[in-house]
């Protein structure tokens, strides 16, 4: 069944991880995680802000915050995100500096952990009317830098990564194969409605799998395209398939995501990392969406072999 964590707005498609959508705003101006007062609308306890994490679906196990990196950041800054924060509040660091310990937070590629650094929180950046953004968070990365661009931070100790392989460090055979599963697997889904496409062949984008058994599964971005010369079309379809056996035969597709459009205008969810946390056995998939205009994230979980939205953030940018 498809879920749609949050609608698309349309804007550019989402080809990083993380555009450039503040790279011209000012960040000049700079608050202390624990300065309760510098950017938020009103008070909140511990207590409140912990009924609040609850409530809004996130695994509090994983700390009260994630970091997700910018580009106009660089390897050493990104956006604060705060888990039960909504669009009213997304700018907000009230109580910021309860939920970071000692500051250390863990560097994530999908692969898994890339790196450590300290963590410090300034104000959201200056937008226009209309328009907001999540706190900056800067970080100082152990031994100067980090040589893997890193797609997610959590504090220390939160999560265990579980490895995403790329499809493209596979053997030709191998990856062809997968690839061929994956399309047959896109072709059978039940909601391809659209008269456009249907009839033409998908195209595995990129897809990462993971070895383990006990955790097997392959997530994968697939597209069909109507090649018109004036306005190109296309369609992208985000799958997560269940992969317990060496039979594809057996794989089932557990949860996808459709956009459909010009080939400017899409923009659709990106894996980011694959995690545990340290209090549960249940698996977590961190999804990230920037359309150029807007940054969030959703995490799905999988129990019993069915994926669901867990979580889903406030999104930050502009109407």
């Amino acid at each position: 069944m498809m879920r749609t964590w949050r609608a698309a707005r349309p804007a550019a498609l989402l080809l990083t991880l993380f555009s450039a959508a503040f790279v011209a705003c000012d960040r000049s101006r700079s608050a202390s995680p624990d300065d309760s007062t510098a950017t938020s609308t009103g008070t909140t306890t511990g207590t409140d802000r912990d009924v609040a994490i609850a409530n809004s679906g996130w695994d509090p196990s994983a700390g009260g915050l994630l970091v997700l990196p910018t580009v106009d950041g660089g390897m050493v800054a990104g956006s604060l995100l705060r888990p039960e924060a909504t669009e009213l509040t997304v700018a907000d660091t009230a109580g910021i500096g309860a939920v970071m310990d000692d500051r250390r937070i863990e560097l994530f590629a999908r692969g898994g952990k890339i790196g450590t650094a300290l963590l410090s929180v300034e104000a959201a950046p200056k937008t226009e009317p209309g328009c907001t953004a999540w706190p900056v968070a800067r970080l100082a990365i152990d031994g100067g830098s980090v040589a893997t661009p890193w797609t997610a931070a959590f504090m220390a100790g939160r999560v265990t990564p579980v490895p995403l392989d790329s499809i493209e460090g596979l053997a030709v055979r191998d990856s062809a194969r997968l690839a061929a599963d994956l399309t047959r697997l896109a072709s059978g889904l039940p909601d391809d409605t659209s008269r456009t496409f249907r009839t033409l062949p998908y195209v595995v984008l990129r897809a990462w799998r993971t070895s383990s058994a006990d955790s097997g599964f392959v997530v994968a971005t697939l597209v069909r395209r109507v090649n018109q010369e004036d306005a190109p079309k296309e369609e992208r379809l985000v799958i997560v398939v269940n992969t317990g056996s060496s039979d594809a035969a057996t794989w089932n597709v557990a949860w996808h995501e459709r956009a459909a459009g010009h080939e400017e205008e899409l923009v659709v969810a990106e894996p980011l990392l694959a995690f545990r946390t340290a209090r549960s056995s249940d698996l977590h998939l961190l999804f990230g969406r920037d359309d150029g205009v807007a940054l969030g994230a959703a995490v799905l979980t999988r129990k019993a072999g069915t994926w669901r939205v867990l979580w889903e953030s406030a999104v930050a940018g502009c109407d």
